[in-house]
C-alpha cells in the first residue's frame, strides 16, 4: 500500500510539472503582469468576454517580437530632425511649470498673414511646496517661436479666493492646462483642471475637490475670456473631476471629445473616460461620456490623452505603476486597457507620469519618459523625453524608432509636457523643467522638423 501511494503521488507530481512546462514554465514576471492586467475594470463595447479571458488573450501575443506588415514598415520611413531651444527666464522666487503651446492659422486673426500665431501658456510655481500654483500666463509668437511677446499674467486666468473659509488662506486656481485651436469656432480653447490651494502649507488641500476648467481666447481681439468650469448633471456624483494635462480632439461637426478622470479626491482611485461636449465658441457643455476605465492599483487611471490616426482612436492613461493603452472605433467606447509595450514584447518601463501623442498624417507617435541606465537621479525617471512610432496594427511601440526628443539636463524632472502640431513641416514638444535657479530659462521647446509635410495641419488651417 505504501509503494502504491508513493507511485501515485510521484505520477501526480510529474503530471503537474509537465503541465507547467507546457504552459511556459514558472514565469513569475508574466504571472505578476497577468495579475495586474486582471485588475483592469471598464464598461466597454468590448467587455462581452470575461476579464480573465481578455487578460489571458492579451498575454499570448506578448511572448516575443512581432514581424511588421508592409504598411507599418513603409511608414517607418517618416523621418525628422530635432532642434531644442530654451526660453523665458524664471521669476525670482518661482519657476515656470506646465508649459504647452498651440498654433492658430493666420486666417483666424489676420487675412493678410501667412504664418500662424502660436500661443504658449504656463504658470508660475513656488520654489517650495507641492501643486503650489499661481495663475496662468500666456505668451504669443507670430514668427513660429523665434521671438515672443510676453509672458503676461492674464487676469482672466488668475486664481480666485475661496469663500466661506479662513480669509486669505485658500484659493482656487486653474492648472494643468492645454491650449488647442478649435477650427469650427475659430477660437483657441484652453482646458485643464482646478486645485484648491492652501497658502499656509503651500500645497493643494488634501481631499479637496477639483473641476474641469476652460477658457476661450479670441484671436480677433487677442483677449482671454474669464475661465469657467464644465457643468455636469446631478447624476454624476463624483466631486473630483479633471481634464488636467490631457490632449483632446475636435470632431468634424465641432464637438469636442474630452478625456477626463474622476474619483473621490486626489489620492483616491480614479476612473478615466471620454466626454462628448459641445462648444459654441463661448461655452463648453457636457453631453455624455463613454466607457469608464479603472485599475485597482495606485490611484487608478488618470491624465488620459486622446488621438486619432486613420479611423481609430487611441487613449493613453497614467497609472502609478505603468501606462496603459485603449483603442476605439468611435472615440467614446474603448477596449480593455493593456500595458504599453515595445514590438519585442518588453514593457515601456514608464510609471506615474503622463504620455502624449504626436500625430502626423503618415504615422502616430508616443512621447513619454521611462527608466533608463542614466536617469536614476531624476524624480520618477522623468527625463529625458523619448518618442517612438506606434505600430497601428499591433498597437505597440517600434523600438527601432525610439529617439530622445528632449535631452536630460542634470537631475531636472520633465514629466509635465505638451505636444502640438505647429505647421505642416513642424511639431513641438514643450516642457518646463523643474529648477531651483532663479532667472534660468527653464522652458524647453523641441522642434520636430518632418522630412514629409504633415497634411493634417493644412486640413485644419482655416476656421469653418
Amino acid at each position: 500500500m505504501q509503494l502504491n501511494t508513493f507511485s501515485f503521488a510521484k505520477c501526480l507530481m510529474l503530471s503537474i510539472l509537465s503541465f507547467f512546462l507546457l504552459c511556459g514554465g514558472f514565469n513569475m514576471p508574466v504571472v505578476a503582469q497577468q495579475r495586474r492586467l486582471d485588475q483592469v475594470q471598464s464598461q466597454s463595447l468590448y467587455a462581452s468576454a470575461p476579464l480573465d479571458s481578455i487578460a489571458v488573450a492579451d498575454k499570448q501575443p506578448h511572448e516575443g517580437s512581432i514581424a511588421l506588415d508592409e504598411e507599418s514598415r513603409a511608414n517607418t520611413k517618416l523621418d525628422y530632425t530635432i532642434e531644442t531651444e530654451h526660453f523665458f527666464p524664471c521669476p525670482a522666487d518661482q519657476f515656470w511649470f506646465q508649459a504647452r503651446a498651440a498654433a492658430m492659422p493666420a486666417s483666424a486673426f489676420d487675412s493678410d498673414r501667412s504664418t500662424p500665431r502660436v500661443i504658449l501658456t504656463m504658470q508660475p510655481h513656488g520654489m517650495k511646496g507641492t501643486h503650489n500654483y499661481k495663475g496662468i500666463v500666456s505668451a504669443k509668437s507670430d514668427d513660429i517661436g523665434k521671438t515672443w511677446e510676453g509672458p503676461t499674467m492674464q487676469p482672466a486666468l488668475n486664481l480666485r479666493e475661496m469663500k466661506g473659509r479662513e480669509s486669505g488662506r485658500f484659493y482656487e486656481v486653474p492648472v494643468d492646462a492645454t491650449p488647442q485651436y478649435h477650427p469650427k469656432s475659430g477660437k483657441l480653447l484652453l482646458i485643464g483642471a482646478t486645485f484648491n490651494v492652501d497658502r499656509k502649507t503651500k500645497r493643494d488641500v488634501p481631499g479637496g475637490q477639483s473641476n474641469i476648467f476652460y477658457a476661450v481666447y479670441d484671436p480677433q481681439t487677442a483677449r482671454w475670456a474669464p475661465w469657467k468650469t464644465v457643468d455636469f448633471p446631478n447624476s454624476f456624483h463624483w466631486p473630483y473631476k479633471r481634464s488636467g494635462c490631457v490632449q483632446w480632439l475636435e470632431e468634424s461637426n465641432g464637438e469636442v471629445l474630452l478625456p477626463f478622470y474622476f474619483g473621490e479626491h486626489n489620492n483616491s482611485i480614479h476612473y478615466s473616460a471620454i466626454a462628448r461636449c459641445k462648444f459654441d465658441g463661448e461655452t463648453l457643455s457636457y453631453v455624455e461620456h463613454g466607457s469608464e476605465h479603472k485599475l485597482d492599483t495606485g490611484r487608478g487611471m488618470s491624465e488620459p490623452s486622446l488621438a486619432k490616426f486613420k479611423d481609430e482612436y487611441y487613449l493613453t492613461m497614467r497609472n502609478d505603476e505603468a501606462p496603459y493603452l485603449s483603442t476605439s472605433p468611435d472615440g467614446l467606447h474603448f477596449s480593455e486597457a493593456k500595458l504599453w509595450r515595445f514590438d519585442d514584447g518588453e514593457e515601456l518601463a514608464s510609471y506615474n507620469t503622463q504620455q502624449h501623442f504626436m500625430t502626423h498624417s503618415q504615422a502616430l507617435f508616443l512621447v513619454y519618459t521611462r527608466r533608463a541606465a542614466d536617469n536614476g537621479d531624476v524624480m520618477r525617471h522623468r527625463a529625458p523625453l523619448y518618442m517612438a512610432q506606434i505600430d497601428p496594427k499591433m498597437h505597440r511601440l517600434l523600438r527601432a524608432t525610439e529617439r530622445i526628443v528632449v535631452p536630460k539636463e542634470g537631475s531636472a524632472a520633465m514629466g509635465n509636457f505638451g505636444v502640438s502640431a505647429i505647421t505642416p513641416q513642424e511639431s513641438w514638444v514643450v516642457v518646463a523643467k523643474r529648477t531651483k535657479t532663479a532667472g534660468e530659462k527653464n522652458v524647453i521647446i523641441s522642434r520636430i522638423r518632418w522630412n514629409t509635410p504633415n497634411s493634417l495641419v493644412s486640413e485644419q488651417a482655416k476656421p469653418q
